[in-house]
């Protein structure tokens, strides 16, 4: 079965990332995308078997996206609601992809403890569709997740396809300038770097501006 994410699996599915050097500046940004009862009513006219695939694995080299309640393989009812299917149950081929509200619910207030615990601006999904970012970074072999650096934005349903593929491309590539608006950048995550080492990564690293955002 593959699982609806909690913060235990997105953990782990960091930890099993074998990317050298991870990130820029060995830094991977996490994204949940978090949806209500309307999203979904939007999200089945947009995720079929193969897109979601694609997007529960990792997304880009160096993000992976998350979809807060969704899980294939296991019974309707496995999170104790009714989970209502993403994609077709009749199709043969592939099971039905179904998202958990209630998972759904419980790792929205897993992160919103999280981040304001860690001083993070307060956040509580309020729907329909609302995507949330956050660095993470190796700390030999377990994952520290920067919680303060959560940012999160409301994502327009039309949008959202092209919107990963451009947010995909952005890293890939390194140009900032491809991601799209709407989408947040995660703050600044601390770490040891002398000063003007980081000022020469962001004078050299275009993707940086954006992701490393200083006041």
């Amino acid at each position: 079965m593959l699982p609806a994410p909690d913060l235990k699996e997105i953990v782990s599915r960091l930890e099993s990332v074998r990317l050298d050097p991870w990130g820029p500046d060995g830094v991977r940004y996490v994204c949940v995308l978090f949806w209500d009862n309307h999203g979904y009513r939007h999200l089945t006219n947009q995720i079929d078997w193969e897109t979601w695939q694609r997007w529960h694995r990792s997304s880009g080299e160096f993000w992976d996206l998350f979809l807060a309640g969704c899980y294939c393989w296991g019974p309707q009812d496995y999170y104790g609601d009714e989970g209502l299917a993403l994609t077709p149950e009749e199709d043969r081929d592939h099971p039905p992809v179904r998202w958990s509200q209630r998972q759904s619910d419980s790792l929205a207030r897993d992160i919103a403890s999280e981040a304001h615990r860690a001083g993070a601006p307060p956040w509580r999904f309020s729907g329909p569709l609302e995507l949330v970012a956050v660095g993470a970074r190796h700390a030999g072999h377990d994952v520290d997740i920067d919680w303060a650096s959560l940012r999160f934005a409301k994502m327009p349903p039309n949008e959202l396809s092209m919107a990963v593929s451009d947010y995909t491309e952005a890293h890939i590539s390194l140009d900032s300038g491809l991601a799209p608006s709407p989408w947040p950048s995660p703050g600044d995550f601390r770490d040891d770097l002398p000063r003007e080492l980081k000022r020469d990564l962001l004078e050299r690293v275009g993707l940086l501006n954006l992701l490393f955002n200083h006041p």
